[in-house]
């Protein structure tokens, strides 16, 4: 990955009994923006039944030399392209990120059954799953 390559993580909230049914709720939105998933996560102890569901995909924005607005135009044009339904998101900027929260669960909810919110993040560089590598969950072991 080039330093001025940008990568989309989007987190998923979503109310499912376990993880195998909160990664199939996200199956239409993985296959209608080409992303993989490099994470699930049980978040049940701040909601029953939820889960947080990471997926990644590289964006086609370029940081070349305004990182911020870079930043700023991936998350946007991600939202964009979810559907005419989704309004042009406020997007916050603190390189070497950016985000926006979808908080319309009936607006969402068409993309992912069950979801409650969505966070659209765009990093420059490296992002924190290893530029959209699989992340190892396996349990983590004393040395």
């Amino acid at each position: 990955m080039d330093e001025d390559d940008l990568v989309l993580l989007i987190t998923v909230v979503v109310e499912a009994a376990d993880e195998h049914q909160a990664r199939t709720a996200c199956d239409a939105l993985i296959s209608r923006t080409g992303a993989q998933v490099v994470d699930a996560r049980d978040c049940s102890d701040e909601e029953p039944g939820c889960w947080a569901v990471v997926i990644t995909r590289p964006s086609t924005e370029k940081a070349t030399h305004n990182v911020s607005a870079a930043l700023a135009r991936a998350v946007r044009t991600f939202v964009r392209g979810l559907g005419d339904d989704f309004p042009t998101p406020r997007v916050a900027c603190e390189p070497p990120t950016a985000w926006t929260v979808l908080d319309e669960p009936e607006l969402i909810s068409g993309l992912v059954p069950g979801a409650e919110r969505v966070l659209v993040e765009a990093w420059a560089g490296d992002d924190p799953f290893g530029a959209g590598t699989l992340r190892d969950n396996s349990p983590i072991r004393p040395s």
